[in-house]
């Protein structure tokens, strides 16, 4: 077994039982991942630049001050807890933390809490919360290669987490990451805090925000844990302030639910991860494998956040990053409202695409999106005036960066259905934005 640490006599670090004079480095990552058969899986990332650790200083203190700070540290809980039981009872959260199944509507529950609170003891609102929150495991098929037979298919189980958004007569909500159920899912199931198992499908998804809507439904759901489980109340992420008590929940490690804490770090960084960049808001509390997709509460007990990703480095600590549930919101919304259309109902745009990725983007010069490197004659999207070069950048006025994005938008969209397909064309050296109104055709049948 090898040993790794630092010898403070010495001044050495020790690896693999070896004595190293510098600190060994790893290089940083920010990872976005699901866990997978006992193991990280990262499905993205990107490489950041490497850090150093530094070396705190101070002087001796006298034989007092840990006895002085002993009684100081207890006088400042006491007035902390009193402080927080206060306001958790002057504002009544304890009463609107999170709302039972027995509501039947699919909007998105809310209040307008200002974000202003202190958090000490959290167990009243992990108590509160936790039956909003469950794991997801996601069985999925994918090929791998092989020393003689080219490639196989082989199960792969990954494990994530999801939050209890909405519901109707016939089905809940649970909002996740995309990137905890990609794959070729061959069985997807959902973890209740009670422990029973329930298969899930998915209900749409929106990759460019890595965000996911999942059903499940409730006449698979005993009535025991239909009066266990709770819907998540919407905070305010506009509001949270830096320094703000926060609580993650999440399938951590793929164990079950676990409960972290700590406050906002940061607001609205820009994190760039495998090729895709969001606005996310950092975190201290720790966010592991199996915590995407799960949730990120304020002090009273409101989500304000997916938690999504985290920054990996032996030499950081604590960097966690989450989706603010205000941007999060309409993006679910829209999910939970769209109808799959049948596939053969379903509308045809008729182009031949390819992705442009932003690494391919940066060394062409060229926008993110499909690029239209054929169109089928006749086609919707050449009536409409689409033309080979185009790259399209959004479909009824959903942002969309691969061929999968638009080929998701449009299950949702008929035969002889009209939508808007916004491109960057090729006018005079220069892209400019281009929007076309498509009559979608129904798809031609092939011999």
């Amino acid at each position: 077994m090898s040993e790794n640490y630092y010898d403070g006599n010495n001044n050495e670090y020790v690896v693999n039982g070896k004595n190293v004079e510098e600190k060994p480095v790893q290089e940083s990552s920010v990872y976005s991942y699901s866990y997978i058969n006992g193991n990280p899986h990262t499905d993205s990332y990107t490489e950041s630049s490497n850090h150093t650790s530094g070396k705190s200083s101070g002087g001796k203190k006298g034989p007092g001050w840990f006895a002085k700070t002993v009684i100081v540290a207890i006088v400042f809980g006491l007035i902390v807890s009193g402080i927080f039981v206060g306001a958790v009872k002057l504002t009544g959260s304890d009463e609107m933390i999170s709302k039972s199944v027995t509501s039947y509507s699919t909007e998105l529950l809310s209040s307008d809490y200002d974000g202003v609170s202190i958090a000490n003891d959290v167990s009243d609102i992990v108590d509160a919360t936790m039956p909003t929150v469950v794991a997801i495991t996601n069985v999925s098929e994918r090929e791998v290669q092989t020393w003689f037979w080219g490639t196989q298919k082989e199960q792969a189980t990954s494990a994530g987490s999801g939050v209890i958004i909405a519901q109707d007569d016939e089905n809940l909500y649970i909002v996740t990451n995309n990137h905890v159920i990609e794959g070729n899912i061959v069985e997807l199931t959902v973890t209740f805090s009670d422990g029973s198992v329930v298969k899930a499908e998915v209900k749409g998804t929106n990759p460019s925000t890595d965000l996911a809507i999942v059903t499940v439904k409730k006449s698979d759901i005993s009535n025991e844990t239909l009066s266990a489980i709770k819907i998540a109340v919407l905070g305010n992420s506009e509001n949270t302030r830096l320094g703000e008590s926060v609580i993650v929940i999440g399938n951590a490690l793929g164990y079950g639910q676990s409960v972290t804490t700590g406050c906002v770090s940061a607001l609205e960084r820009s994190v760039t991860i495998e090729n895709n960049t969001y606005t996310l808001m950092q975190v201290s509390a720790a966010i592991n494998p199996g915590n995407s997709g799960g949730a990120l509460m304020n002090a009273k007990g409101e989500l304000i956040g997916i938690t999504s990703a985290k920054y990996s480095d032996t030499s950081v600590e604590g960097m966690g990053f989450a989706i603010p549930i205000s941007d999060a919101k309409p993006i679910i919304e829209a999910i939970i409202k769209q109808e799959t259309i049948a596939e053969e109902e379903r509308g045809y745009l008729g182009i031949y695409g390819e992705d442009v990725t932003e690494s391919i983007a940066s060394v062409y010069n060229m926008p993110v999106g499909i690029y239209v490197k054929g169109l089928v004659e006749g086609s919707s999207a050449e009536k409409a005036g689409i033309k080979v070069g185009d790259i399209i950048q959004e479909i009824n006025g959903v942002k969309i960066a691969t061929f999968i994005e638009l080929q998701t938008q449009l299950q949702y969209c008929k035969a002889g259905q009209d939508i808007t397909v916004t491109v960057k064309t090729l006018k005079n050296g220069r892209y400019e934005d281009v929007t076309y109104n498509v009559t979608l055709m129904s798809k031609p049948e092939t011999n």
